[in-house]
């Protein structure tokens, strides 16, 4: 569940006992003061900056803000896992040579329902480029991510990964992440929070013409 700051304000410090002098209670109450402003800024902090998820298995979303591109230069972790539709399996390695889009999203994440439709055409726009996408989902309920998919007409394959392994493996800290991963298998780029065609157009642009600093 989401952390929330107590409902309840602190409450007034006690007038002080016989023989307390009145600068005591001042200094009390001053504190008592100042831990309760910090609990609610801390509180409205957390608030904005993360989100928990609604769902059984739950987990962490990142703060609704539009992502920038940061530079990775690590191996991509190979992966084979269930399909989320279908029989089939996705496996990274089954499009080598290609640059692939990976994008770690889960129905109960607000920012994943917002970039969705971003994906989705960056996708479209792309996949003729020698462009992959591929998403993960992450612990989630199968039939719900299903019906997410159909409502965001999403027509790149996604893994089921309902125990959140490839999360670790990619060293996620939140909701919604995607990677850049090159034509040799390394990761160009990470996006930690939502992201939008323009900026993601962007960054497959350089690296397709291999403009990557």
């Amino acid at each position: 569940m989401q952390k929330q700051p107590p409902e309840n304000d602190p409450a007034p410090p006690s007038l002080p006992p016989p023989g307390r002098s009145s600068s005591g209670a001042a200094k009390l109450a001053g504190g008592v003061l100042i831990l309760g402003v910090v609990v609610v800024i801390l509180g409205l902090a957390l608030q904005e900056l993360s989100t928990r998820g609604t769902s059984a298995a739950g987990g962490i979303t990142v703060a609704n803000y539009r992502a920038v591109a940061k530079a990775d230069d690590r191996p991509a972790p190979g992966f084979e896992m269930p399909a989320l539709s279908g029989t089939s399996s996705v496996a990274l390695r089954d499009h080598a040579g290609k640059v692939v889009v990976l994008n770690f999203w889960a129905t109960w994440c607000g920012p994943c329902r917002a970039e969705a439709p971003e994906l989705e055409s960056t996708w479209r726009a792309y996949r003729g480029r020698g462009v992959q996408f591929l998403g993960v989902n992450y612990r989630d309920d199968r039939a719900a991510a299903e019906a997410y998919e159909r409502e965001f007409d999403i027509t790149y394959p996604s893994a089921f990964d309902p125990a959140g392994q490839l999360a670790f493996d990619y060293e996620l800290i939140g909701l919604p992440t995607t990677f850049v991963i090159g034509q040799g298998g390394r990761i160009v780029y990470r996006f930690t929070g939502k992201i939008d065609a323009a900026i993601l157009g962007s960054a497959l642009d350089d690296v397709l013409t291999g403009d990557v600093t």
